[in-house]
């Protein structure tokens, strides 16, 4: 009997050990003095875009409702890396000057609006283009802002970036 006892005790500790959770390595939080960001932290919010022009009411309210959660806002003029799809929206002497950086690629390869707050608008000092990299995940780095950016009246995004560099298959700064 104290036999089988201790061989059922000794199963169960062998059991618990195995149903242990394991601890996760700590996680590498920085690259150099860059934060390491996810887009799952960008936008795992709601956010309204408004339609029509901050002057309407309407529209003036919707922008006033909507929050962006402290934990973004404190990335606000920080250094950041974060890893997504190019999407070039202005080339000058061959290289990629401004680009949006994506969540995903259903907006390059599908044709689907992304959220606003899935991409990230980047510019890169003058002079300092980098080469296009398509439909392949590529590393970006640069000083990140975050809040509403307006056109006309309009609002255009919520995330603006100052671009320093790019890593990813080929690319060369």
């Amino acid at each position: 009997m104290a036999a089988t006892v201790a061989m059922l005790t000794g199963c169960a500790l062998l059991a618990a050990a195995e149903n242990k959770p394991k601890e996760k390595a700590p996680s590498k939080d920085k690259i150099g003095d860059y934060s390491i960001v996810d887009f799952k932290d960008l936008s795992g919010f709601k956010y309204e875009v408004p339609d029509d022009p901050i002057t309407n009411p309407k529209a003036k309210a919707i922008l006033e409702n909507n929050k962006i959660p402290e934990t973004v806002q404190k990335l606000n003029k920080k250094k950041v890396v974060i890893t997504g799809y190019m999407l070039p929206l202005r080339v000058e002497d061959g290289k990629i000057t401004e680009f949006l950086v994506l969540r995903d690629q259903s907006a390059c390869c599908f044709g689907a609006v992304p959220k606003i707050n899935e991409w990230i608008n980047v510019r890169m000092p003058k002079g300092k283009g980098v080469k296009p990299l398509m439909d392949v995940k590529v590393t970006f780095f640069g000083i990140l802002k975050v809040g509403e950016v307006l056109e006309n009246g309009y609002l255009v995004g919520i995330y603006e970036m100052d671009g320093h560099k790019i890593n990813g298959p080929g690319a060369a700064n």
